[in-house]
C-alpha cells in the first residue's frame, strides 16, 4: 500500500513538472515572438487530436465514466481551461511574478476546500508546509520589491479567480471513480477544456498561417504532449487515489521547476533570492507530505 500510495504521489510530482516545462516553453516561445493565444490553443487542439488518436483504436475496450463521474470530469475540464484564460487575462495587467504568486495561492485555497467539504481541519504539519509554499513562492517569483501601489484591484481579482478555478481543478478528480479508463477519462476532460480554451481564445491559428511553420508546429506537439497529454493523464490516475489536498500540495513542484528550466532553457540569471524560494518550496512539500509519511510508518509491537 505504502508503495502504491508513493508511485502515485510521483504521478502527481512528474504531472506538476511537466506542467513547469510547459510553462516555460511558453514564456521562451512568447518572448520569440508568438501570441500567447495561439501558444496555448495549439497546445489544446494538438493534445485533443493526440488523446484521440490514442483512444478511438481502442474505444470498445475502455470502460466509460458513468453516474456523477461525467459532472466531475466536465467540472475538471472547464474549471482547468477557464483558470489558464484568467491567469493570462491578469498577466495582461499586472507583472509575471504578482500573477505567478497569485496563481499559487492554490496550494492552500485547495485546503480550505477540503475543510469546507470534508469539515475536517488538516495537521499541524499540513499548516507549516504550506507556510512555507507560500513563503517560498514570494521569494522564487521575487515579489519582494515591487510597487504594488497601482496594481488594479479588478486584476489581482483575476488572479485569485484562476488560483481557485486551478485548486478546483485539481480537487474534483478526488471524487472520480477508478473503475472507468483514466484514458478515456483524459480524452473526455480535455475535449472539454479545449472547448472552452476556443471559446475564450478563438482560434485564429487556424487560419492565420502560422500551422504552416514547421517550428510552431514542433513546438505545438512537444507542448501538447507535455503540457496537457501527460499531465492530465497523470493527474486522473493519481488525485483520485492520493485526493486533491494532496495534489495540491505536491502541485507546488510546478514553480520550482519553471525556476530550474528558466536556467537552462532560457538561460535566466536566477539570483539567491529565487533559489532560497525554491528550497523553502521544497522544505514546505516534504513537511507537509513527506515528514507526514515517515511520522505515520506503524511501529511493531512485538
Amino acid at each position: 500500500m505504502m508503495q502504491s500510495t508513493l508511485t502515485y504521489k510521483a504521478m502527481m510530482l512528474l504531472a506538476a513538472i511537466f506542467l513547469g516545462l510547459t510553462a516555460t516553453i511558453v514564456n521562451y516561445l512568447f518572448k520569440d515572438g508568438y501570441l500567447i493565444q495561439d501558444l496555448t490553443n495549439v497546445q489544446y487542439g494538438f493534445g485533443l487530436i493526440i488523446i484521440w488518436l490514442l483512444v478511438l483504436p481502442k474505444i470498445n475496450k475502455l470502460r466509460s465514466p458513468h453516474g456523477r463521474e461525467w459532472m466531475y470530469l466536465i467540472g475538471t475540464g472547464v474549471t482547468g481551461a477557464s483558470a489558464i484564460f484568467f491567469y493570462f487575462q491578469s498577466l495582461t495587467m499586472i507583472p509575471v511574478s504578482l500573477s505567478i504568486i497569485l496563481l499559487f495561492q492554490f496550494s492552500w485555497i485547495i485546503t480550505v476546500i477540503d475543510i469546507i467539504i470534508k469539515k475536517k481541519m488538516p495537521s499541524f504539519e499540513k499548516w507549516i508546509g504550506i507556510l512555507f509554499i507560500f513563503i517560498g513562492t514570494i521569494f522564487a517569483v521575487e515579489l519582494i520589491g515591487i510597487d504594488l501601489s497601482n496594481i488594479p484591484l479588478n486584476a489581482i481579482g483575476l488572479g485569485l479567480l484562476a488560483a481557485v478555478l486551478f485548486a478546483l481543478s485539481l480537487y474534483l478528480p478526488e471524487y472520480i471513480s477508478d473503475d472507468s479508463s483514466s484514458l478515456l477519462r483524459a480524452a473526455i476532460t480535455l475535449t472539454v477544456a479545449a472547448i472552452v480554451i476556443h471559446i475564450l481564445y478563438p482560434p485564429t491559428y487556424l487560419t492565420s498561417g502560422i500551422l504552416t511553420e514547421a517550428r510552431f508546429i514542433k513546438w505545438g506537439l512537444i507542448m501538447a504532449v507535455f503540457g496537457q497529454v501527460v499531465p492530465l493523464l497523470f493527474m486522473l490516475i493519481s488525485i483520485p487515489r492520493i485526493g486533491g489536498r494532496m495534489a495540491g500540495i505536491l502541485g507546488s513542484i510546478e514553480l520550482p521547476t519553471t525556476v530550474f528550466f528558466a536556467l537552462i532553457i532560457l538561460k535566466e540569471e536566477v539570483t539567491w533570492m529565487r533559489w532560497l524560494g525554491v528550497l523553502l518550496i521544497l522544505v514546505g512539500i516534504f513537511i507537509s507530505e513527506g515528514l507526514k509519511s515517515r511520522v505515520n510508518i506503524p511501529v511493531s509491537k512485538g
